[in-house]
Formats: C-alpha cells, sequence, structure tokens
C-alpha cells in the first residue's frame, strides 16, 4: 500500500475539514485565511490512500532565515491519533514534504487528549497517550514536556469542557453547582441584555479584554485582529456584549418594590389575624427585600447619572463549528463586577449550543494547576461551576529539518535579542 502526502486545493480539503468528526477551527480554511491576511504562506495538503483522502492538514509557513521558513500545523493534523500505522506514514511524508520546501524548523499543538481526569484535575489512572509521543519522538518531533500555566506564546495544553449532546437547558442548570445556578438566576432577574456585535462594534469587545488584561497580565492583540478573525470566520465568529440598561433596571426593582409593599399589607393582614411565628418570619423576609430593592432603586439612579442609560459589563468572543463552540477571548469591567455578567454570557451560549445541536462548549483555557494558590484558580472554579470537564492535552512539539542552519538561526536570534535589550 502507497499513501502520499501531497498539495490540494483549498475546496479539497474545505470537504474534507466539513465531514471529519474531530475538527477543531484551527484546522479549517477559515483560520488558513486569517493566517494569510497576516503574512503566512498556505499549504493544503491531504494524505491520499490511492484515490481516497485518509488525513488532512493546513500547514502555514513564513520565512525565518534566508531561504528557509518556520512551517506550524496549528492544533495538529486533521488524522485519526488512534490509528499509529496511520500516523506513522503520515509523519514520514510530511518530513519529506517539509524538506523539500525549504523547512527549517516546524511546531504542532495536537487537538489531541493526554489522559483523563476528573472535575478536580485528578488523573485517571489507565490509560495515556505515551504511545503518540513516542511515535512523534521517533520521528525526530521533540516533546516541549507537559507545561502548566499560562503562557502568551502557546495555545492553552488544558482546556474546560461541557457536554452538551443529548441535553437540554435544565439538565445542565441541574448540574451546575448552586453558586452558578444562583448567579444564573440573578442576572436573569437584574435583567441583563446581549448584544450581538458586528465588525463596527467589536471596539467594545477589544476594550474589554484590554481592561482585563491590564488586571490579569495578559496581552490583548490590536483591533484588527478581532476585525481581521470575523471577516475570516464570517458567522463562526461570533461577539457579544452584555450591558446594563439602566433605565430597565430602575423599572424592575422600583415594580419590585411596589409589589413587596402590597406583599408586606397583606402580612400584617394576616398578622392581624394571627400572631404567629410563622407570619413574623414572612414580614421579617419581605422586609428585607424591600430594603434589597430600595438599595437596587437607589444604585440605578446612581449609574444611570453617572454611566447613561447603557454599560457595558462584559463581553467575549466566540468561535462556532458543529462540534464545539470555544470561548476564545473575553473581558469583563471589575468595576460591575457584582452583576456577574459572565454568567449571563456563558449561559447565553450554552443555550445556543444546545439549540444548534453543537456538541459541547469549550470553555478553552485553564492552568492545569488545581490549586488555591495559583492565581489562576478562579477562572478554573468558574468554569468548574458548570460542570465542566478537565481536558489535558498532548502538548506542544518542534521538528528541527536543518539542525546547523537551526543552530546559526538561535544564535543569531539570541544576539538580536541581546541588541534589543
Amino acid at each position: 500500500m502507497i499513501m502520499i502526502l501531497k498539495n490540494i486545493s483549498e475546496e479539497e480539503f474545505s470537504d474534507f475539514y466539513e465531514n471529519f468528526e474531530q475538527k477543531c477551527f484551527w484546522q479549517s480554511v477559515s483560520m488558513a485565511h486569517f493566517e494569510s491576511s497576516h503574512g503566512w504562506s498556505i499549504h493544503y495538503l491531504g494524505f491520499y490512500d490511492e484515490d481516497m483522502i485518509r488525513a488532512a492538514t493546513v500547514l502555514i509557513s513564513k520565512k525565518a532565515m534566508g531561504k528557509y521558513a518556520l512551517f506550524e500545523a496549528l492544533r495538529g493534523f486533521l488524522i485519526d491519533y488512534d490509528d499509529l500505522d496511520l500516523m506513522n506514514a503520515f509523519l514520514n511524508e510530511l518530513k519529506i514534504y517539509l524538506h523539500a520546501h525549504n523547512c527549517l524548523y516546524m511546531k504542532i499543538d495536537p487537538y489531541c487528549e493526554y489522559q483523563p481526569h476528573d472535575k478536580d484535575g485528578n488523573a485517571i489512572e489507565g490509560y495515556r497517550r505515551d504511545d503518540l509521543i513516542d511515535l512523534f519522538e521517533k520521528h525526530g518531533f521533540i516533546h516541549q514536556g507537559f507545561r502548566n500555566g499560562s503562557d502568551n506564546n502557546y495555545e492553552p495544553r488544558w482546556m474546560s469542557i461541557l457536554p452538551l449532546e443529548g441535553k437540554d437547558e435544565e439538565d445542565i442548570l441541574k448540574k451546575c453547582d448552586s453558586k452558578t445556578r444562583q448567579n444564573i438566576v440573578n442576572t436573569q432577574k437584574t435583567g441583563l441584555k446581549i448584544d450581538r456585535l458586528n465588525k463596527s462594534e467589536l471596539y467594545r469587545l477589544h476594550d474589554m479584554v484590554s481592561t482585563t488584561g491590564k488586571r490579569r497580565h495578559f496581552l490583548n492583540p490590536d483591533l484588527s485582529y478581532y476585525t481581521d478573525f470575523m471577516t475570516s470566520f464570517h458567522e463562526n465568529m461570533q461577539a457579544y456584549c452584555v450591558y446594563l440598561d439602566t433605565k430597565d433596571y430602575y423599572e424592575r426593582y422600583r415594580k419590585n418594590y411596589e409589589e413587596l409593599i402590597k406583599e408586606k399589607e397583606h402580612i400584617y393582614k394576616l398578622i392581624e389575624e394571627t400572631d404567629s411565628k410563622k407570619n413574623r418570619s414572612k414580614l421579617k423576609n419581605c422586609e428585607n427585600k424591600i430594603t434589597a430593592a430600595l438599595k437596587r432603586i437607589d444604585e440605578a439612579k446612581k449609574l444611570r447619572e453617572e454611566y447613561g442609560d447603557k454599560i457595558d459589563l462584559a463581553a467575549a468572543m466566540y468561535v462556532i463549528t458543529d462540534r464545539e463552540i470555544v470561548y476564545l477571548f473575553s473581558g469583563s469591567n471589575d468595576t460591575f463586577k457584582h452583576f456577574k455578567a459572565a454568567y449571563a454570557l456563558q449561559w447565553y451560549m450554552i443555550k445556543y449550543g444546545i439549540e444548534h445541536h453543537i456538541k459541547r462548549y469549550n470553555f478553552y483555557g485553564i492552568s492545569g494547576i488545581f490549586s488555591p494558590e495559583d492565581e489562576e484558580y478562579g477562572v478554573y472554579l468558574f468554569k468548574k461551576g458548570f460542570d465542566a470537564d478537565v481536558i489535558e492535552l498532548i502538548g506542544n512539539f518542534e521538528y528541527i529539518d536543518r539542525k546547523r542552519t537551526y543552530t546559526v538561526y538561535e544564535d543569531l536570534r539570541k544576539i538580536k535579542h541581546l541588541v534589543r535589550k
């Protein structure tokens, strides 16, 4: 059996991608268009067994030194990673292709699970993909280790994923922890509203991510990154912003206050008839609610005076395939964190996933450090609150095609770095 890796058309690649069950958006024509708009060359490759494509990938490349280029396979290949014979044959052909196209070195981070974990992050013994790591290393790919934590130079190795297939809203809500469930309900009571952003409104997302980046020490791409992404992905990239309508907020709690006053009057009548401990408890509870409503009314007045009719609270960007919704970028205004706007966004998109029969909701990155001392622990707990699974990916690999030239390249990079300092 002779298997061949060769260039294929964008249309042929797209057809394979659309029918590939384990697809991810990183290996898509849309992502290729996005990278092409940022100076990368695109290589659509199909791995043929006679006339049938068994696997495919889109590689991106950019000149690194002289005629030699850096290649990347974003999130790996469209291939059955469980079929090690297929993988072995594919990697043999891939190396031939890379060398023929002046590859200096290549990076890859397969979208492939390493080992299962429970929801607390503990490894479940019995299954690990060391066999796949060994195969990559046999072909000269250097595994970059089992990286934990956040690093702006890499996509997350750990993810938090909520399965949606076969579930409805009630199923999901029941599995949420009590705090998460209550926060979702509270955002509905508060009446938070959600705008879907068009390209001209993406500055609202960008502003929110910038605000959060300063607080949590990560870099926010330029606004053009988001607009280019939307241009490339069209309907498969969606951005939303949660906002508080201060006028509506005031009206909600004004009506709530009026209803509570009527309820209090009714309880007084009950007490006149039967002055019981139960009725006194009802009165106390009602009075507490009236106090809370008055606080909300006062807050609504002040917010409207200071910020106007509309206050952006949180925003997020999602990439959508039939396999998953990926929660890729997000930000929030910490001044208004008590409104819990992020919960409104998550619940809105989880419902979207259910309605559109999408298989899973990918909360995306977590640090993989399951300790309260980790600065990202709160992010993990937020996502865990929705009953999301912990997913550990296999990690990053580098393949050096021309070792001597690569050594010179690395030396020059170090010198350039020292000069810049």
